[in-house]
């Protein structure tokens, strides 16, 4: 193993976990976990995916997104209805008490990513930006 290897493996994963952890702890005031969070972003996003969706966009199985929305459903944040086009599928909504945790969560992955970038130029956040970018793009192109 190269030593390009571990370095370049242990800080993606330690940038992962830590992000993880902040991000968590701005999002405890609201009771939501990281990943429930993930999911409602994807709602934000587009409102209105099916649950085979949101899994797919999320690369987890159907069945921890089906957990992750019984909690969300439970706490009111969002509900599900059938699929007008497959009674199979269900399709999942953001309800009016989720739509007021959208500032809040845009300004916490803000305030997330200040403190990530601190002491970095605009220039090198650009670049690093590139770069990651083209990371994401190898690694999501050997995703099946």
């Amino acid at each position: 193993m190269k030593k390009r290897d571990k370095l370049i493996g242990f800080l993606f994963s330690d940038i992962a976990r830590f992000r993880g952890i902040i991000f968590e702890n701005l999002m405890k005031p609201h009771g939501l976990t990281h990943a429930q969070a993930y999911v409602l972003n994807h709602l934000f996003l587009e409102d209105g995916l099916t649950q085979t969706e949101l899994a797919a966009r999320m690369h987890v199985g159907t069945v921890t997104v089906s957990g992750l929305l019984d909690r969300l459903e439970t706490r009111g944040f969002v509900r599900r209805s059938a699929d007008d086009r497959d009674r199979r599928a269900k399709k999942v909504w953001l309800t009016d008490e989720a739509s007021g945790l959208l500032d809040h969560m845009v300004r916490e992955f803000s305030n997330m990513n200040d403190i990530a970038v601190e002491g970095l130029s605009d220039d090198e956040v650009a670049e690093m930006t590139r770069m990651l970018r083209k990371v994401r793009a190898n690694l999501a192109a050997k995703v099946t």
